[in-house]
């Protein structure tokens, strides 16, 4: 007998039954250094992961450029909508091209369910919003967690890039990469706090998303977005901060009543019928706008949706833009 009453022929039948067990694939797979990873989702309920993620969709090319900037993009096996890539930075473009692209919209649950994830991401708001794209039922039958953007889990008027900051640190903690994704928020917050802002009063910004057209309703931003906290950030003030929606209709009469001194055209809307400087040349010469500040004096510019619409790294480059061009005036 050896010390403590255990036999050496025991010991080796225990340690063949454990060698047994993991060979037959039933051993249950070691958490990742430091333990399970808990992080909430947009309704404060805890999603936990016990190792970083391995099979990764992205519904979307906004949380694929997120992750490419974290350096875990070789964890995606499949994105969706990668519109967004062409608005990225040449070096962030070549990494982007090299993931597999499961459709020019968001992928349908089938589509995505072929990919086998174990996590299924998005920009967007909540699972399901297009036709047929995966909702949170179908992840679990795909056995995938699932986690999105949290645009709207603040009370009242976005100012600040919070959500984006918070996305990107989530992602961070999910993938084991929580220093990269800290120097990241710092590096997008010390661009952000150098972009400046125009001297003097605030000047009155009108977003725009399509051409006006007489006698219809014209189509803006809500207070609740983050194109609208881009507007505070660059030291301009929405003429339409009372519209909570992310997509508003008001009237022609009610924008010359407001009367804007600039108008910021946001192109690359799907539901636009123009698009890039096609949309922003119609808004310039459009007589709706003529009785406004902005239409007598031609201030009128213009962002990529890519930028200003979903939490991203990019949204900081939106940023930028407006501030210059607020500037500017």
């Amino acid at each position: 007998m050896t010390r403590g009453g255990r036999s050496p022929r025991r010991t080796a039948l225990v340690l063949a039954a454990v060698l047994a067990l993991a060979a037959c694939g039933t051993a249950r797979p070691s958490p990742a250094p430091g333990g399970p990873i808990s992080v909430k989702d947009c309704a404060g309920k805890e999603v936990t992961f016990d190792r970083p993620p391995q099979r990764v969709v992205t519904l979307d090319g906004y949380a694929a450029q997120t992750l490419v900037r974290l350096g875990v993009a070789d964890k995606i096996v499949g994105t969706g909508f990668p519109a967004p890539f062409g608005v990225d930075t040449p070096a962030h473009r070549e990494r982007l091209a090299a993931i597999p692209v499961l459709a020019e919209r968001v992928p349908v649950t089938e589509v995505v369910a072929a990919r086998q994830p174990d996590l299924v991401l998005t920009s967007f708001e909540s699972f399901g919003g297009p036709s047929g794209s995966p909702k949170d039922a179908d992840l679990v039958t795909m056995k995938a967690k699932g986690l999105t953007s949290c645009l709207r889990g603040k009370e009242g008027a976005l100012t600040d890039l919070a959500p984006t900051y918070e996305y990107v640190r989530k992602l961070g903690a999910v993938f084991g990469v929580p220093d990269r994704a800290e120097k990241l928020v710092a590096e997008l917050e010390t661009r952000a706090q150098s972009a400046g802002k125009p001297s003097g009063a605030k000047p009155k910004v009108l977003v725009l998303q399509d051409n006006p057209v007489a006698g219809r309703p014209l189509q803006t931003s809500g207070a609740g977005t983050i194109a609208h906290a881009l507007i505070t950030m660059a030291g301009g003030e929405s003429v339409f901060s009372d519209v909570s929606s992310m997509h508003a209709e008001i009237s022609p009469e009610e924008v010359v009543q407001r009367d804007p001194q600039v108008v910021w055209v946001i192109t690359d809307y799907t539901f636009a019928k123009l698009k890039g400087q096609e949309l922003v040349a119609a808004v310039r010469a459009n007589p709706l706008l003529a009785n406004t500040t902005a239409g007598r004096q031609g201030r009128i510019v213009s962002t990529s949706q890519f930028l200003v619409s979903f939490p991203s790294p990019l949204n900081v480059d939106g940023l930028e833009q407006l501030a210059t061009a607020l500037r500017a005036g």
